[in-house]
């Protein structure tokens, strides 16, 4: 069946026609049916429409993993670790090109867990509470676990901080050998490169996700603590000692723009960042460095500004602020504990960022054995160009089936083209209903045209074509990252593209690692979508920067040139003046 949006706007936007091609056959259309899903915080990781090739290298490892964490932390039964035929019963999946996730499942799996409900789940997720879940369990349904639980999860805990720091520089090894060897590989070295690519992946999923988990949880207590001792929010509680790894990329750029290091150097160490480093088929630094070297010389040019070091003793000091504050709220035994809370969720910035950078440097081999591979299939006359080779599963690939792949290739294009015009609402039941899209298309479209289809629906601000200048009003979000800051609106659809100005407010639908370059150069930053965990929320917190995420329509609502007051507090973006 299909499902209806939970949330509409009103007016909301005419289907769109789907794919010429059978559904049921793409890879990358799999919804479910009964159950909530949304797109919220996935498409952080996995912006717009993902190939095949990509979905190939997250599914099923992601899925799997996600199920093992929750066996180990003792929340689901041994018997659930395998994944279901029924997709209403995974936690994530794909529809029409978009990555998605399954809202009630991951709600009841907070809710078994001690201190934890799908309500909060919700509400770090969204911002508010979405209609129409799954019954909150209670009572011995919700608790039975809990034994379990208090025995298995310290156990899983420790064991993932311990291989954290080893799977990190088994990882950075690994990318360093094979990430910029493979383009004089032969095809069976490739192959096998593709292959050892997805299994290093999922090792890094399976340290970061019981991490992952833990972080949300640590997160709810720190805030549960700063609201019980009067503070509007415990971002500023959490703090990494050391700053995270792209932490150490912002001061590698600070050390290049002053000639310190060279590109080269740069680029061994962050080459596998750069524009939508998600996806297995986007060009990172590591292809490209001309990015670097215009972000070294916007580096450059701030001769005046703060450096990483002055950062980080300013940073210190902010925190050990924001925890005296904290502890003039409670009384001398619970600032005790507050001192160890505190001081145990100071890994947080550190286990989230460091468990991406292994991700990340995964799917940086994928994308160089599938490069490789690309080009030796066209030269034999397999594939009619390189660019193919991301339409094809890592599977299919290693079956060496090449009889196979002109048709494959030919259909699923046609879906890619049409899952490029459509959007999915924020969350819907069981089947969504796509709808055209009124966002401009990146330069990753596949046509390269630019325009979200045939209608010419959208200008170059995202907006609807109607020529009215937006009324002064304020948006709301959720609060990620404390302080005020007021600047001239900058959106940035896309990385490639982006050039900061002095005194910029950055406003994005999301970012990931790689965008972090771009930090240190904004007064803050504005998301369409994200929580306190997602990766624009905690970088601002490393840098001081005021973060207001979760928008869903900053990006559309506010345009270039508009002047903002950004309280990274209270979650308000308020607009001061217009273009």
């Amino acid at each position: 069946m299909t499902g209806s949006p939970v949330v509409e706007n009103a007016s909301t936007p005419r289907p769109t026609p789907g794919p010429t091609a059978d559904l049921a056959a793409s890879p990358v259309h799999v919804p479910g049916r009964r159950l909530r899903w949304t797109t919220a915080n996935v498409d952080e990781g996995l912006p717009g429409i993902v190939t095949p090739m990509t979905w190939s290298l997250y599914f099923p490892p992601t899925e799997q993993t996600m199920r093992d964490c929750w066996v180990d932390l003792g929340v689901m039964p041994r018997s659930a670790r395998e994944i279901p035929d029924d997709v209403d019963l995974r936690f994530l999946s794909v529809a029409h090109g978009h990555a998605i996730a399954n809202v009630d499942n991951m709600g009841q799996m907070a809710a078994h867990v001690p201190g934890g409900s799908a309500a909060m789940m919700e509400e770090q997720l969204f911002g508010s509470v979405q209609a129409g879940g799954l019954p909150e369990p209670r009572g011995w349904a919700k608790m039975r676990r809990y034994p379990i639980v208090a025995v298995k999860f310290p156990v899983a805990l420790r064991r993932a901080i311990r291989a954290l720091p080893a799977l990190a520089e088994e990882s950075e090894r690994w990318w360093s050998r094979r990430a910029f060897a493979l383009d004089a590989a032969g095809l069976d070295e490739a192959t096998a490169a593709l292959v050892e690519a997805r299994d290093m992946f999922e090792k890094g999923l399976s340290v970061h996700m019981p991490l992952s988990m833990a972080a949300q949880g640590l997160m709810g207590q720190v805030q549960n603590l700063a609201e019980s001792a009067g503070l509007a929010s415990g971002g500023e509680l959490i703090k990494s000692d050391e700053g995270t790894a792209e932490f150490e990329l912002v001061r590698d750029l600070w050390r290049l723009s002053r000639d310190e290091i060279d590109v080269n150097g740069f680029v061994r160490r962050h080459g596998y960042h750069g524009p939508r480093e998600g996806l297995v088929d986007s060009v990172v630094w590591r292809e490209d460095s001309t990015m670097v070297t215009a972000l070294a010389a916007r580096y450059r040019t701030r001769a005046d500004a703060e450096n990483v070091d002055d950062l980080v003793v300013r940073r210190r000091r902010e925190h050990d602020e924001a925890v005296r504050r904290l502890h003039a709220g409670l009384s001398p035994a619970r600032r005790r504990l507050a001192s160890a809370l505190i001081g145990f969720a100071s890994q947080v910035p550190t286990w989230r960022e460091t468990g991406r950078a292994n991700i990340l440097r995964g799917v940086d081999v994928t994308r160089a054995a599938a490069r490789s591979i690309g080009r030796q299939l066209a030269d034999a006359g397999v594939l009619a160009e390189p660019g193919d080779v991301f339409f094809l599963t890592i599977d299919e690939l290693a079956s060496r089936r090449t009889g196979d792949y002109a048709d494959l290739v030919a259909r699923r294009r046609l879906d890619h083209d049409a899952y490029s015009a459509i959007d999915l609402p924020h969350v819907w039941h069981g089947a969504p209903e796509p709808v055209v899209s009124t966002a401009p298309r990146t330069t990753d479209d596949s046509d390269g045209t630019g325009a979200a289809d045939g209608t010419g629906a959208a200008d170059d601000t995202g907006a609807a074509a109607t020529g009215d200048t937006p009324e002064i009003r304020t948006l709301t979000g959720l609060g990620v990252s404390a302080g005020v800051a007021q600047g001239r609106v900058q959106v940035i659809r896309d990385l490639d593209d982006a050039e900061i100005e002095d005194g910029t407010v950055m406003v994005c639908k999301a970012t990931d690692p790689g965008w972090a370059s771009l930090f240190p150069l904004a007064e803050a930053v504005v998301t369409d979508v994200g929580s306190a965990m997602s990766h624009a929320a905690i970088v601002c917190r490393e840098l001081g920067l005021p973060c207001v995420a979760n928008t869903r329509s900053g990006t559309t609502e506010l345009k270039d040139g508009m002047f903002v007051r950004v309280d990274g507090t209270a979650g308000t973006v308020e607009v001061l003046a217009p273009q």
